[in-house]
């Protein structure tokens, strides 16, 4: 598995963690709680801004052309 598969995978463990967050953050009665499980999901969230910023920028670097063609380099 390569770097960009596993950011996409830590990309969705994050996503599903803030869903389960924001969930115990709902049902949740006891104002602390809701607070503590708001800013879980609110970490979470910022994780995956960065697994996404991370993800775009290695799929916007271009593909080296020696790699597409390898006689190029002869």
């Amino acid at each position: 598995m390569d770097a960009l598969n596993f950011l996409h995978q830590a990309l969705e463990e994050k996503i599903s963690s803030q869903l389960f967050y924001n969930e115990l953050a709902v049902k949740v009665t006891n104002p602390a709680a809701r607070e503590l499980f708001t800013r879980f999901r609110d970490q979470e969230m910022a994780h995956a801004e960065v697994l996404q910023k991370e993800i775009l920028a290695i799929e916007s670097k271009p593909f080296p052309l020696n790699k597409i063609i390898p006689k190029l380099n002869t």
